[in-house]
């Protein structure tokens, strides 16, 4: 973490005027487990905090709520007037969290690239070189319970897709979180990487059954519409494809969402890319390098025909 002691400071300077304060922890729209985790991280020097996701968790940051007996409420149910204000982690950007409009936004923490949709906070503390929100709190945190340790571990993991984006710092970090937690690795790695429920495993299938194959620069692009889980399905076709943009239409809220996906090697900023095509759509995109989404109020079929557009235009840019 880049001036470690500078953001600690922040941090401390947050708790002491916040501590005892009655305020919403959320994170970004599709809760995964590097949101949920950091959630719970907050949530423990806040005692009065109140854990809240906008919209839904993903199968694995369900699972691991409903083991910890975590109590998630709705964020668009609870009434600002009662809270004192919100605290966002690993999302700093309206697009992923449209409901913090109006809310008084007390503390952000989160490690994705800045976007031009970015959010405002009392508090800033962001690290873009951190793999995982997770473990930016690992180095925030006052002290660190054998919970929260686990469930940072939980969540290092699982946002560094074992390791892939690791950092030297994470495996410290990681090992750190092991200590205190008295808990093994592979403990850990169960609540990271859970077995797939049938509904995801056919979802993931039907994607790959479905999904659009092309070559550009060549790099082996996917492309696929499903009707959810598009960052798992995202994953699951990078594992083979060098690139892939997986899109969903969300109806409630009239816009496509997009996850994109690409393998080390490939020397292209998804981030970027993401943004530049939500742009030209009239959404918002940004992410990481490797991993990134956007929306747009385009339908799932041409906001995929962008994102190719804008990778192309990179690929004849080199």
């Amino acid at each position: 973490m880049k001036h470690p002691e500078e953001k600690r400071k922040k941090f401390l300077s947050f708790l002491e005027k916040y501590k005892d304060a009655k305020l919403v922890v959320t994170s970004h729209s599709n809760f995964d487990l590097d949101a949920l985790c950091s959630c719970i991280a907050v949530k423990s020097v806040l005692p009065n905090g109140v854990v809240a996701c906008p919209d839904k968790m993903d199968a694995p940051a369900k699972a691991f709520a409903e083991k910890l007996g975590l109590r998630v409420e709705k964020l668009g149910k609870l009434d600002k007037g009662e809270f004192e204000g919100l605290v966002s982690v690993d999302c700093a950007t309206s697009v992923l969290l449209e409901e913090a409009k109006g809310w008084d936004i007390r503390l952000i923490v989160d490690h994705h690239h800045k976007s031009e949709n970015a959010l405002s906070a009392e508090f800033m503390i962001v690290d873009e070189d951190a793999p995982s929100t997770a473990e930016i709190f690992g180095e925030l945190l006052p002290e660190v319970s054998e919970e929260v340790a686990f469930a940072l571990g939980v969540a290092i993991i699982s946002d560094t897709a074992r390791f892939k984006s690791a950092r030297a710092h994470t495996f410290e970090m990681l090992a750190k979180m092991i200590r205190i937690s008295g808990k093994e690795y592979s403990e850990m790695l169960e609540d990271a990487e859970p077995e797939l429920d049938m509904e995801n495993k056919l979802t993931v299938l039907e994607a790959f059954k479905n999904m659009r194959i092309q070559m550009h620069g060549g790099y082996a692009v996917v492309t696929s519409v499903v009707p959810a889980h598009e960052s798992l399905v995202s994953s699951s076709l990078s594992e083979f494809a060098d690139i892939a943009f997986v899109a969903k239409w969300k109806d409630e809220v009239k816009e496509s969402r997009v996850s994109s996906r690409a393998r080390k090697h490939v020397p292209f900023m998804m981030n970027e890319i993401m943004k530049e095509a939500a742009e030209e759509l009239g959404g918002g995109g940004g992410g990481h390098a490797k991993a990134a989404g956007c929306s747009s109020k385009a339908r799932p079929g041409e906001t995929l025909d962008k994102c190719i557009e804008v990778l192309i235009r990179k690929i004849n840019e080199v």
